[in-house]
């Protein structure tokens, strides 16, 4: 089923709560240092208790004119298990640092999306994710520590900007997954299918596939109009808690077909369902190309 992504986008979580982060949300830069005529959009700092688990966001703006993200660098720290950048369709965040109460708003667009450590997206020559004139950017961090001691989180973004848009093709994200995960107990190779047609041509140079602690591997197929299907990407096995973007070259056509299978091996006495905590489980995989039109993506349930 094809749905707007700001009905469905679950790779990006959020829960509920009213703790305020310690900091002032001007505390300096982080390291590496902004880039030259680029922006950093660097968070306040949170301490996290042993075996808490937070979803907060922060907001930030654009330059006054339109620019073009051509490189997008995390800047994490231990106990950011997922990083997520948004744009709003509006100011409709407050501008102080809050925990987030919902998977994702109507009123927010994707820009980047990633997992642990360090991470970064480097667009090919002449591409940008075009960003309007002060618009209000949001960071959401998945906070997660499952230590004995508490830690000191304090996260962020460096963005590279081509201020001549014209001179750039826009590039986006298309996403393929689903909702109805449900792993029934003790279940080995409990597998997750998902097909799609995106009916477009796609000129793909990341990718991002996500899936949680039971996750044994995840397989994305191509299969072209009157061909055999072959492998598009697969991590064989899943490993939880390394979950980069992978930069991949690939050019997909209108007349491509997909299928996605996660697959999952259950050691608990209980079902693992969807949810946005990391003891829950996700089926989710983001491509990321050009020529960008408009959000989409093929995704079940929600």
């Amino acid at each position: 089923m094809r749905a707007r992504w700001s009905l469905w986008l679950g790779v990006v979580l959020a829960a509920c709560g009213t703790d305020e982060p310690a900091g002032s949300g001007d505390e300096g830069p982080l390291m590496p240092a902004p880039p030259e005529g680029g922006q950093q959009l660097a968070t306040s700092t949170f301490t996290l208790q042993p075996g808490e688990e937070k979803y907060w966001c922060y907001q930030f703006y654009s330059p006054p004119e339109s620019v073009g993200i051509t490189r997008i660098e995390q800047i994490s720290a231990p106990g950011i298990h997922h990083f997520a950048l948004f744009q709003a369709f509006g100011r409709n965040e407050p501008d102080a640092p809050h925990e987030c109460d919902t998977l994702i708003k109507q009123t927010w667009m994707p820009i980047w999306v990633t997992g642990t450590g360090k991470n970064e997206l480097q667009l090919p020559a002449g591409t940008g994710f075009v960003i309007a004139p002060e618009t209000q950017y949001i960071i959401q961090l998945h906070l997660q520590n499952a230590g004995d001691d508490p830690l000191t989180i304090r996260g962020g973004v460096n963005l590279t900007y081509e201020h001549d848009t014209a001179a750039i093709t826009p590039a986006g994200m298309f996403a393929i997954g689903s909702y109805d995960v449900d792993i029934p107990a003790q279940a080995t190779g409990h597998s997750i299918p998902v097909s799609c047609d995106p009916a477009r041509q796609m000129n793909v140079f990341g990718v991002f596939p996500h899936m949680h602690k039971i996750g044994s591997k995840i397989e994305l197929r191509r299969t072209p109009a009157g061909g055999a299907s072959e492998t598009f990407y697969k991590v064989d096995p899943w490993r939880f808690g390394d979950a980069p973007v992978e930069m991949l070259e690939k050019t997909v056509v209108p007349t491509d077909s997909f299928d996605l299978t996660c697959t999952f091996d259950n050691p608990y006495s209980y079902p693992v369902t969807f949810g946005e905590s990391s003891d829950n489980e996700m089926c989710f995989f983001v491509l990321f190309y050009y020529p960008y039109d408009h959000l989409d993506g093929c995704i079940i349930g929600g």
